[in-house]
């Protein structure tokens, strides 16, 4: 897909009509039969093609990107009746941020003008004194907010119309890399002086962070680390120049189909998930990837990303035959011809797993693609300090299980499949740091990183689903999501928060499978709420024997016989038959 010389991007992605306003446009041939020469020729007339997709070698109508005035968009759709396939080539967004996420904190208001502009200087600087470079601030006051980042100084000026220093409500602060963010409520901010703020160091955990212990992947043994699986992070590029990123060999920009440009991180969105998936093992500290033996590609989206770059980075998955497509990106409209490209990889065996979005609305397209797995964020109480950002999202967030929370960024909706890890996140950042993370973005990586272990080490994988089709793709998100743990309601965390160990058939505490029907109300209820968690409709194929793990590991078959109950005159009795029998004699499964 070559751009034209006279490409030049809208500044604007507003998609309100206005007379003589030009839009960028996707349209393709809605039946078989046309040629991309064809296609061109039609359009032509109606306005500038910045180029026509190719496609690249995959099979599929030719695309043309087409800049046009909305009027002749509209006279062209009723001119060919339904015969082109028209929309807005919507820009999409990013769906993770290391900066401070404030947004969700509502300013009061208020008519009163309070004065002149209030403008401030705040300096950003480390424990030892250093200035802290392209730290985020932002200052939230009763009518409006602020932000900016700090220079070689540390230094960063701010202006807020009509506010006093008395009413400034928060300061955000946010280091790209090496420090806590800093979160106060009513700073003492001082008008036209220099106001000096102090970020804490930001140690790296010893052994796996939160998330890693919350999903499990500290019970899986360790030989399973997704070797033999192709994951495509579709997202803005990965720092290869990061110690622990080098391996990744695999890359190509989407829009230029450049080979190079995808190893360097601009934006510093796409770097973290790559480490969360595919980092090197370090001896000094517990950060690595989920699934260090993957082979990551990178599908690097530029900086004003739209739909049809992501048509183009799902034709490079098909190209390269990508097992699992991690997507960081989306955008509040659907897109027609998106979705033909997302069925297609479907039916080529590509398990798209993407952010659901972090604008605490409903879920992002293509996350709510009903062939796409859409995944939220949660985080967890204690993995952050009391004054940073983080805890101001916890002090917003919905309560979930286990000391777990939603915050409030986390899109949702009842497409919503999973939830995973996507606050307070200490994960690589580029070109060669660690940062605090939050954002749906990084909870999808997790669970790609989950879906390529399943991939590599699942039985069903190397028997029955070893083909890359559709199937295949239904039979992975089915193992997710039935062998998720619930924590909260489900419009908020799907079916709940991936359980690495027990997808793969490994369990670390031992479960009651019998008990004799004269049991106590109270060891009954507590049977039946843990044979609740043991994950059916899986395969007995994926019963293995690791070199190393756990010595009280039992390891359950993923499809076991119907599980029963001992009766006391040595016969059994199935989960359905305790259950009614308790019915009958009106005992209810309560708490």
């Amino acid at each position: 897909m070559a751009p034209s010389p006279d490409d030049a991007r809208p500044t604007s992605s507003d998609n309100r009509r206005r007379p003589g306003r030009s839009t960028q446009y996707m349209i393709a041939p809605a039946g078989p039969g046309v040629s991309a020469q064809t296609l061109a020729e039609q359009l032509n007339q109606f306005g500038n093609i910045l180029w026509t997709h190719d496609q690249r070698g995959i099979s599929g109508p030719p695309i043309a990107i087409v800049r046009m005035p909305d009027e002749a968009a509209a006279a062209l759709r009723r001119s060919t009746a339904g015969s082109l396939i028209i929309e807005p080539d919507s820009h999409l967004r990013a769906a993770s941020f290391a900066g401070p996420a404030s947004s969700f904190i509502p300013a009061a208001a208020t008519m009163t003008a309070l004065g002149p502009d209030l403008k401030v200087t705040i300096r950003v600087l480390s424990e030892t004194g250093a200035p802290v470079e392209q730290a985020t601030v932002q200052l939230v006051g009763e009518q409006a907010s602020v932000q900016g980042r700090t220079d070689r100084d540390g230094n960063v000026d701010l202006t807020l119309r009509d506010e006093v220093p008395e009413t400034i409500a928060a300061i955000f602060v946010s280091a790209r890399s090496g420090h806590w963010g800093l979160w106060q409520q009513q700073p003492n901010i001082e008008a036209d002086a220099v106001n000096t703020l102090t970020l804490k160091p930001l140690p790296l955990p010893g052994r796996l962070d939160w998330g890693g212990e919350a999903m499990r992947f500290d019970q899986i043994p360790d030989h399973c680390r997704g070797a033999e699986v192709k994951i495509a992070l579709i997202d803005s590029g990965v720092a290869t120049s990061h110690q622990q990123l080098g391996r990744i060999e695999h890359g190509i920009d989407a829009r230029t189909g450049e080979d190079r440009s995808w190893s360097k991180d601009v934006t510093g969105h796409g770097t973290p998930c790559a480490g969360i998936i595919n980092a090197a093992a370090q001896a000094d500290h517990g950060i690595r990837g989920y699934a260090p033996d993957s082979e990551l590609h990178v599908c690097k989206l530029p900086l004003d990303a739209r739909c049809s770059d992501l048509i183009a980075a799902l034709d490079d998955c098909l190209q390269n035959g990508i097992d699992v497509a991690c997507i960081g990106v989306g955008c509040a409209r659907g897109s027609v011809l998106v979705e033909q490209h997302i069925a297609m990889a479907k039916q080529q065996g590509v398990s798209i797993i993407a952010a659901a979005g972090n604008s605490g609305e409903g879920v992002l397209f293509p996350a709510c693609s009903p062939h796409v797995m859409a995944v939220g964020a949660v985080g967890r109480m204690g993995s952050f300090p009391d004054d940073s950002p983080q805890a101001a999202q916890a002090a917003a967030a919905t309560a979930a299980a286990g000391g777990l929370f939603v915050p409030p960024f986390s899109c949702r909706g009842a497409e919503l499949d999973l939830c995973a890890p996507g606050v307070a996140v200490i994960a690589c950042q580029s070109p060669d740091g660690y940062a605090v993370c939050d954002g749906t973005s990084l909870a999808a990586a997790h669970v790609a990183a989950l879906a390529a272990l399943i991939l590599a080490d699942h039985g069903d994988f190397k028997g029955s689903f070893i083909a890359k089709d559709a199937h295949r793709v239904e039979r992975l998100f089915q193992i997710l999501k039935d062998t998720a743990q619930p924590i909260g309601h489900p419009w908020q965390t799907g079916a709940g928060l991936p359980d690495a160990a027990r997808a793969l058939g490994v369990w670390s505490d031992q479960r009651p499978l019998a008990m004799p029907l004269n049991a106590g109300l109270h060891e009954m209820r507590s049977a039946i709420r843990q044979l609740d968690r043991i994950p059916f409709g899986a395969s007995q194929a994926m019963m293995f024997e690791p070199p190393r793990g756990p010595a009280n590991v039992t390891r359950l078959p993923l499809n076991p016989a119907p599980l029963s109950f001992q009766a006391a005159d040595g016969g059994t009795a199935t989960v359905q038959e305790l259950r009614a029998a308790m019915a009958l004699a009106g005992l209810a499964e309560g708490p």
